[in-house]
């Protein structure tokens, strides 16, 4: 047994129960009490539990509120349903897979690892990338190199365009290249899937042109894929089931949710930041007449627009 799962276990007993005894530990884990007191001052040392022995009781319990691993539990569990099924999906279940299942498992109390067959994850979209590009890629970033490849747009157009790699990204399960296209001289976001070729241009380095704060930043800036340093913020509401399920969704760290009334009818309220207005709209339209958008102006027309279109093409179905 390693030590995490011992760990879980004290903590989840101390909650549920106040306090955990010794002789608990050791008859659940057939261990030393040596050990037993190692994992206890490892807590106290390593992760600032407030842990302290109470002659009282007989056991060892929190001075203070404290959390260590909030549902760590829960959290491995899904964790591991999540790997399984990209796994799974990919035809990956080999010996090393399952060798990597069983080390995530092994952090989960053994009460639960019965659950973990139970807990099923399953994505409706996983777009694969072509590893041979995606080995390239994570070779040039390695070795700081710029590249070249042959790309092909959303509009089916091809072009060789000369990048500087630096961040791979999955979206929604698709994969994407963040790069700065030296020709445009700016960061832009490019499809795996629409890379038909792409060469690493040994000895050609890279300038360092953003802290990794500053990507990461980027990365975050707003709702979407299609990044960009210019940010809206957006204002929407949606009503009726689309009401329901958005509550329990989060688009963006940074949204902000309030109800709000319109007459008799409660709405949602949803404001967050968004790098590229034509992708949040494609969202709020998959709601259909359960949604409208709010602010600012240029959203709302856009939206207008695009309703208006999509009625008068109504008649080609």
């Amino acid at each position: 047994m390693n030590q995490l799962e011992r760990i879980v276990f004290i903590n989840r007993t101390i909650e549920e129960y106040g306090g955990i005894q010794t002789v608990r530990i050791l008859s659940e884990f057939a261990i030393s009490r040596r050990q037993v007191l190692r994992d206890l001052a490892y807590m106290r040392e390593q992760l600032q539990a407030p842990l302290a022995y109470d002659p009282k009781q007989k056991w060892y319990t929190y001075t203070q509120p404290f959390t260590l691993f909030s549902n760590s539990n829960e959290r491995l569990l899904v964790f591991n349903a999540i790997f399984r099924s990209l796994a799974q999906s990919q035809g990956l279940m080999s010996t090393l897979t399952e060798m990597l299942s069983e080390g995530l498992d092994s952090g989960v109390e053994k009460s639960y690892r019965s659950l973990s067959e139970k807990i099923i994850f399953i994505t409706p979209v996983q777009d694969w990338p072509d590893y041979e590009i995606f080995n390239r890629i994570c070779s040039a970033m390695k070795c700081e190199e710029r590249m070249t490849m042959h790309y092909r747009n959303a509009a089916g157009q091809e072009s060789n365009r000369h990048i500087e790699p630096v961040r791979l990204v999955n979206y929604s399960g698709r994969w994407y290249l963040l790069a700065f296209d030296l020709k445009h001289h700016q960061l832009r976001t490019f499809h795996l899937s629409r890379i038909l070729s792409i060469a690493q241009i040994v000895g050609d380095r890279m300038q360092r042109r953003y802290a990794e704060a500053e990507l990461n930043a980027f990365v975050n800036a707003g709702y979407g894929i299609f990044l960009g340093k210019e940010i809206t913020y957006v204002t929407f509401r949606v009503y009726d089931w689309a009401k329901e399920t958005l509550s329990t969704q989060t688009w963006h760290a940074q949204q902000k949710v309030r109800r709000v009334m319109e007459g008799q009818q409660e709405a949602l309220e949803v404001t967050l930041p968004v790098a590229d207005l034509h992708e949040i709209l494609s969202s709020l339209l998959s709601f259909g007449v359960h949604a409208r958008p709010v602010s600012p102006p240029e959203f709302v027309d856009m939206y207008k627009a695009m309703v208006q279109d999509m009625a008068l093409h109504a008649d080609f179905f």
